[in-house]
């Protein structure tokens, strides 16, 4: 009897576990929501020792996904050196948490918003996507053949520390704090990177920045967004085969990043069963053997 009411507790845990993943997954595939950058906006530190400092608009947002310990970043990292940001705005990212630079606002986007799976990665206007060292020699060309129109904020100045912005749209702004930054392992400094960050809804036209600027020097890099998982597309002339490097079905080859529940229950129940088997075999005998005894 005690057997068969262990047997019942084991498989009612098993359809728990089963059940739960499975809603689990339905209500993440029914929440899925597309994100999109629709402005992006700079203002230097060195501007803000004017009155009014204004915003001015880049051709584009580069953003860099490396890390310190990553030895064929150092050429990725070197050739964005070489970009003019007097026309075209940069964001270093450090996602990993072995970088003693790391930031978990750059691990967010790179993990939840661009589901990225390589490091090197760059992403262009938060739609365009080069991985790889090999991917990453095509930047230039990329930028040239692929230009977005931003647009959405009408006016953004910081006044005495004070941002001030409007815009006809319900989107969220993102402000991303950079500046230089030494290589943990080189002599060398990351121009861009990103050291901090915040966002405020299209509600909130004025936010004062007097302590964040406090004491620093670099770029803000203002983006105008939809929150919600971004669709990549690779700009690389010769990609990686035919994968889509946002596709769940191909990450979880890659990574495992996704289990599949309903199988890892099976195999966890299975598991525990053959454990317990020895020990029901050895309890069963020796209810026999009380059996005869008592007859």
């Amino acid at each position: 009897m005690s057997t068969v009411v262990l047997l019942i507790i084991v498989l009612v845990s098993l359809n728990s576990m089963v059940t739960v993943q499975g809603q689990e997954q339905v209500t993440s595939n029914q929440a899925t929501v597309l994100g999109e950058t629709i402005d992006v906006m700079v203002i230097d530190s060195e501007c803000l020792e004017e009155q009014v400092c204004h915003a001015w608009r880049p051709l584009q947002l580069i953003e860099y996904y490396g890390a310190d310990w990553c030895e064929p970043c150092l050429d990725v990292e070197l050739s964005i050196e070489n970009i003019d940001t007097t026309k075209y705005a940069i964001i270093q990212h450090h996602p990993s948490v072995l970088d003693y630079s790391y930031l978990n606002f750059s691990n967010q986007r790179y993990e939840t918003d661009f589901r990225l799976i390589f490091i090197p990665s760059l992403v262009i206007d938060g739609e365009g996507l080069l991985t790889g060292t090999k991917q990453a020699t095509e930047l230039n060309q990329s930028l040239s053949k692929n230009q977005t129109e931003f647009f959405g904020i009408n006016e953004l100045n910081i006044t005495n520390s004070m941002l001030n912005w409007n815009t006809s749209t319900n989107y969220t702004l993102k402000i991303w704090k950079t500046k230089s930054t030494s290589h943990e392992f080189d002599n060398r400094n990351l121009s861009h990177l990103a050291v901090d960050y915040m966002e405020i809804n299209h509600e909130q036209s004025q936010l004062n920045l007097t302590d964040w600027l406090d004491n620093w020097t670099g770029r803000l890099i203002f983006t105008l967004e939809s929150d919600g998982i971004r669709v990549l597309t690779s700009l690389s002339q010769s990609p990686t085969g035919d994968m889509d490097f946002n596709s769940e079905d191909q990450t979880t080859g890659i990574l495992s990043k996704f289990d599949d529940s309903p199988k890892l229950a099976i195999m966890v129940f299975i598991a525990l069963f053959v454990a317990l088997l020895p020990a029901l075999v050895m309890w069963k005998g020796l209810q026999n053997m009380n059996n005869d005894e008592s007859e």
